[in-house]
C-alpha cells in the first residue's frame, strides 16, 4: 500500500519514514507532500491508499486536501496529525470519517496503531468488495449448518428440507454427511499471545481447507469457553473413514505447527441431514471425555477407549496455595498428581492443565502472564517438563517460585506508580516507551497507563516529555551546549520534533529561551 505524509514540517515526515518499519505495516512506498496543493498532485497521480495529513499547511490546508479527498468519492483512509486539538475542527474528522486524530507532539507507536487501523480498513474494504459473492455463501451456509446444529431447524425431515428450500439451499434433507468434531486446548495458544478472536477465525478457514479443500469458513461452526474450542466441520457425500483420517492429520499437524493447537478429532458415523439435531449432542458428549487425548483421531463408530477419569487439577486450590504463598502445600498436591500420571500424554495435559491455572490467575490481577512464561528460566523448565515426572514437578516449582517472586515485586514495594515514576525519572533520556515500563512494574501496559493516567493526569509520554523538557532548561541556561546536543542529550533525536515538544509545554522556543536567559522562567514555570 502507498502512504502519503502531508505536512510542511519536513523533519515530522523524517521521523516518520525513518523510524516506522513499513514493511511490518504493509506499507510498500511512503510519498511525501510538503503544502496542500503537493498533496492533492499526488494524490491523482499516485492514487495512495493511506493518507496522514497535517491541518495548517501553506497553499491548501488539511482539511481542503480531506475535502478534496471526499468529494473523489475515493476509498483512501484517511487521519489527521496536528497541533490543534480544536472542537471545530474533530468535528470535521467525525463528518468526514476520518480513521484517527493525532496530536503534536506525537508518540511513534500512536501513529503506528493508527496506520495499522488504516492499513486494516482498507483490506476490509477490499475483501467486501472483491469477496462479496463467497462472504453470502459462507453467511448463509454457516448459519444454516449453525441452525441444523442447535436444533432450530428440527429433526422433522419434512421440517427441515422445507427450511433448506426457503433458504435456497441446494442439498437436501436426505444427503449423507458426516462431521468432524475437533477439540482444541487453547491454553498454549493464548500463553502465546494469540489474539482469541482472530485464533477462532483462522481455526475454522483451517478446518474447510483442511477438510474440504475449501478457502473459506462456510462448513465449519465453532464455539469455545476460556479454555477450549469446538468446531464442527461437515463434510458432504460422507467420504471414506481412511480419506477423512488422512485430512485430519494434515489439520492436526498444520495447527500444531502455526497455530500452537493440538487438537483430538472426532469423526461422525454418516448421517442424513435432518439428523444433525440429534447427533450434535451425542458428539459433544463424546469429545469432552476424550478431550485431553490432544493429537488423537476418533471414530464414534467404533469402541473407544479411554481413561474415564483424567487427570484433573482443582483450580480452586491451586489459586488458594498461590493466594497464601503456601509452597509447602501447593508442592504437595502437585507431587500426589504427578505421581498417578502413567504416560507423555498424561504428563501434558497436567502441563496444561497447570499453565491455564496460572494465566488465569495473573489475568485476574491485572498481570501480564508474559512475565513468567517469557522467563529463561521457565522457558527451559518448560521445554524439559515432558521428559519425565521430576521434570514436570521441577516445572510446576519454578511456575510457583517465579510467580511469588514477581508477586511480591509488584506488591510489597512502593507500589505500581512510584516504581514506573521510579524507573522513568532514571532512563527518561533513553528511548522508553510504556511497554518499557510495564515490564519493569509487572504489569500490562493498558493496564498501567489507565493507572498512570488516572494516578497523575496525564499518560506516560507527557510525563516522559516534562522531565526531558525540565532538564532541557536546566541545560539551556548552564551549559555552552548547542540545541541540537542538548535534545539528543535528553532523548530526542529530532531537533524538529524537541522543539515543538519543547514550545508546547513552555511556550516558547528553546532557542528564544536561551536568548532571554531565564528571564521568562517565572512566567512560564
Amino acid at each position: 500500500m502507498k502512504l502519503l505524509v502531508c505536512d510542511d514540517d519536513i523533519s515530522t515526515i523524517d521521523v516518520i519514514q525513518s523510524q516506522l518499519d513499513c514493511r511490518e505495516l504493509g506499507i510498500s512506498t511512503i510519498l511525501r507532500a510538503y503544502n496542500g496543493k503537493m498533496a492533492m498532485e499526488i494524490i491523482d497521480r499516485e492514487h495512495p491508499d493511506l493518507i496522514l495529513c497535517d491541518i495548517d499547511m501553506p497553499l491548501s490546508t488539511g482539511i481542503e486536501v480531506l475535502k478534496y479527498v471526499y468529494e473523489k468519492d475515493s476509498d483512501v483512509e484517511f487521519s489527521f496529525l496536528t497541533c490543534y486539538e480544536t472542537f471545530e475542527y474533530a468535528q470535521i474528522a467525525i463528518q468526514y470519517g476520518v480513521t484517527s486524530y493525532l496530536t503534536k507532539p506525537f508518540d511513534l507507536e500512536e501513529v503506528k496503531v493508527c496506520i495499522q487501523k488504516m492499513v486494516a480498513n482498507v483490506q476490509k474494504k477490499r475483501l467486501s468488495a472483491s469477496a462479496k459473492p463467497q462472504s453470502q455463501y459462507d453467511s448463509l451456509m454457516s448459519s444454516i449448518f449453525r441452525q441444523a446444529s442447535y436444533g432450530i431447524l428440527g429433526t422433522s425431515r419434512d421440517i427441515v428440507e422445507a427450511g433448506l428450500r426457503s433458504n435456497g439451499i441446494e442439498f437436501s434433507a436426505d444427503s449423507l454427511w458426516k462431521i468432524v468434531f475437533t477439540c482444541s486446548d487453547m491454553t498454549d495458544a493464548i500463553r502465546k499471545t494469540w489474539n482469541k478472536d482472530l485464533l477462532l477465525f483462522t481455526l475454522s478457514r483451517l478446518h474447510d481447507e483442511a477438510l474440504l479443500d475449501y478457502v473459506g469458513s462456510a462448513h465449519t461452526v465453532v464455539n469455545s469457553d476460556d479454555r477450549f474450542v469446538w468446531c464442527f466441520c461437515f463434510v458432504n457425500g460422507a467420504p471414506e473413514d481412511d480419506i477423512l483420517k488422512e485430512r485430519c492429520e494434515k489439520l492436526i499437524s498444520f495447527a500444531k505447527q502455526h497455530i500452537s493447537l493440538n487438537p483430538v478429532v472426532l469423526i461422525s458415523e454418516p448421517f442424513p441431514f435432518y439428523e444433525t439435531g440429534n447427533i450434535i449432542p451425542k458428539l459433544y458428549e463424546e469429545i469432552r471425555r476424550i478431550r485431553y487425548f490432544s493429537g488423537k483421531i476418533f471414530f464414534r463408530n467404533q469402541k473407544i477407549e479411554y481413561d474415564e477419569n483424567p487427570i484433573r487439577l482443582s483450580e480452586n486450590q491451586i489459586l488458594w496455595y498461590l493466594k497464601k504463598r503456601d509452597e509447602a502445600g501447593y508442592t504437595e498436591y502437585i507431587r500426589d498428581r504427578i505421581e498417578n500420571l502413567n504416560n507423555t500424554e498424561d504428563l501434558d495435559r497436567f502441563r496444561k492443565e497447570l499453565v491455564n491455572i496460572f494465566v488465569t490467575h495473573f489475568r485476574d490481577n491485572g498481570m501480564s502472564s508474559n512475565i513468567i512464561f517469557m522467563d529463561p528460566k521457565i522457558i527451559l523448565l518448560d521445554e524439559k517438563a515432558l521428559t519425565g515426572k521430576k521434570a514436570l514437578m521441577e516445572y510446576a516449582e519454578g511456575l510457583f517460585r517465579i510467580q511469588q517472586a514477581k508477586l511480591r515485586e509488584a506488591v510489597d514495594s512502593e507500589d505500581i506508580i512510584a516504581r514506573a515514576r521510579k524507573y522513568i525519572d532514571e532512563n527518561y533520556r533513553e528511548n522508553i516507551d510504556r511497554n518499557n515500563v510495564a515490564a519493569v512494574t509487572f504489569v500490562t501496559p493498558n493496564y498501567l497507563s489507565k493507572l498512570f493516567k488516572n494516578s497523575m493526569n496525564m499518560n506516560l509520554r507527557e510525563y516522559i516529555n516534562q522531565l526531558r523538557v525540565e532538564e532541557a532548561k536546566r541545560l539551556l541556561l548552564s551549559t555552552s551546549m548547542s540545541v541540537s546536543e542538548i535534545a539528543s542529550y535528553v532523548g530526542y533525536y529530532n531537533i524538529s520534533y524537541f522543539s515543538t515538544v519543547f514550545h508546547k509545554l513552555v511556550g516558547v522556543s528553546p532557542f528564544d529561551w536561551r536568548n532571554k536567559k531565564g528571564d521568562i522562567s517565572d512566567e512560564v514555570d
